[in-house]
């Protein structure tokens, strides 16, 4: 027998019922998949779910509403794994691994033109193109400035190599200034980027090029956010201080820059303007 009665809703198909809570573990499985994000497993699951649909038992509606679940959970896995690999190849562009920094880059792409096709909005889609830009522009910036770790004869021999190496480095933006707190003692940007930051008037105390350091960002309207970062050169001729966000900074980071980023994007009225 695979009927039961339903005193509410009459008979009741066992198989199809069975059906169902089978696809319900999976669609949660692959939930969590896409969340950590793990691809391979988000496929795997979604693969299963849909095998299950086919059963001729499962009603219609139930499809339809199944085979939406696993969009809405893959547009997720596939926009974090997008995210995710970018923040890698940024991470292997300061590390001056080329090799590793394009293979995460062709991960990246692959993840977006997944996220495209299932429908990701267009502020997804332009904010990711930015960061992307900017990671395939990252490089480690050389400390070649008159700092504590160099002479001020060595870093004049190679002002030509410093200011071709900062071409290569992530786009940068001197808008919005930012409020930064390092060490306690409080700065302003010069410019930042998703990758890093630049202060103004900062030769901060006890610290030196190469060193680890959280610092605080201000950002106007919204809760201050720390940020785990290392100094990459102190310059205590014109008194700046560049710095590089650690991979391991939380997830809200990320989401900071890239929304500042997507600010700065131009609008299609001030394209046409332009034009």
């Amino acid at each position: 027998m695979s009927r039961a009665w339903d005193a509410g809703e009459g008979e009741i198909d066992i198989e199809v019922e069975r059906l169902k809570l089978d696809c319900q573990h999976e669609l949660n499985q692959l939930k969590l998949a896409a969340m950590i994000p793990n691809v391979k497993e988000m496929d795997e699951r979604a693969k299963r779910v849909i095998e299950l649909t086919r059963n001729p038992k499962m009603p219609s509606d139930v499809t339809v509403e199944i085979l939406q679940a696993i969009k809405t959970h893959e547009l997720m896995g596939y926009q974090k794994a997008t995210d995710v690999a970018i923040r890698k190849a940024i991470a292997f562009g300061l590390e001056s691994r080329p090799a590793d920094k394009q293979k995460m880059l062709a991960i990246a792409h692959a993840m977006f033109q997944r996220a495209l096709m299932r429908g990701c909005t267009e502020e997804f889609k332009k904010a990711t193109e930015m960061t992307l830009e900017s990671a395939e522009l990252t490089s480690r910036d050389n400390v070649v400035g008159p700092t504590r770790a160099k002479p001020k004869e060595e870093a004049a021999a190679k002002m030509i190599a410093r200011a071709k190496n900062e071409q290569r480095g992530a786009k940068r933006y001197a808008e919005p200034v930012l409020v930064v707190t390092v060490n306690s003692a409080t700065f302003q940007t010069i410019n930042w980027s998703i990758s890093g930051m630049l202060l103004a008037d900062c030769v901060p105390i006890g610290l030196d090029p190469g060193q680890e350091t959280s610092i605080t960002v201000f950002p106007g309207q919204r809760n201050p956010i720390v940020i785990p970062t290392r100094i990459v050169r102190i310059d205590p001729e014109t008194r700046r201080t560049s710095l590089t966000y650690s991979e391991e900074s939380p997830p809200e980071v990320w989401a900071f820059f890239k929304k500042m980023i997507l600010s700065k994007a131009p609008t299609a009225q001030s394209s046409a303007a332009a034009s």
